[in-house]
Order: C-alpha cells, then structure tokens, then sequence
C-alpha cells in the first residue's frame, strides 16, 4: 500500500483490526487502525491513532515513509524505493552471470 496524497487526502491505506477474545482489565476487545507500507523498505506500519507528531513524507518518492527510513533519510540517505533497490539487485545478478561468477 502507499499513501498517495492528494486535495482529497491520504489514500492507498490498509487496515487492521484485532479481536481479542479474552481482553485482560483495561484492555479493550477490538483494536483498529490504518495502515501503510513504507515504499522505501517494505515495512507495514501501523498507524497509531493517538500519535501527535506528523509522518515524514519523503520528496523524493513523494510517499510516507516509516520512521525508520525517515532517520535514515535525515542522516543524508539517498531516496531509494524498494523497488529501485530490487532494479538494482536484478540488474547486479544479470551482470554477474553473464561475467560467470554467478
């Protein structure tokens, strides 16, 4: 999933819901929520709904990314999807092969 923003919104969003049968004191049977993928490792997030400080949104991709990537993006990591990152791979395998080490 990705989170593609536009004048309407995020859209792209999973969800998840959990029922629990047996919930202890305090907890509550049910717990749903939004959810999207990071383009940059593949991570599904769950999206706390209490959570007060924005998502980072990467410039690059133009797509929220989990909070993982974002420190690496803020530590001067390159954007790189998970997709361009399985280009790479293929594209290294192919040339591996053809030179016989593989």
């Amino acid at each position: 999933m990705l989170i593609k923003n536009d004048s309407l919104g995020p859209s792209g969003l999973g969800y998840l819901e959990i029922e629990n049968n047996v919930p202890l004191p305090g907890q509550t049977r049910f717990f749903e929520a939004d959810t999207y993928t990071c383009t940059h490792c593949h991570r599904v997030v769950v999206m706390n709904p209490e959570r007060k400080r924005e998502r980072y949104k990467c410039m690059g991709c133009n797509h929220h990314i989990c909070d993982d990537c974002a420190a690496e993006k803020a530590a001067g990591a390159p954007c790189k999807t998970m997709d361009q990152k399985f280009d790479e791979m293929r594209t290294l395998d192919a040339k591996l092969q053809s030179m016989g080490i593989v």
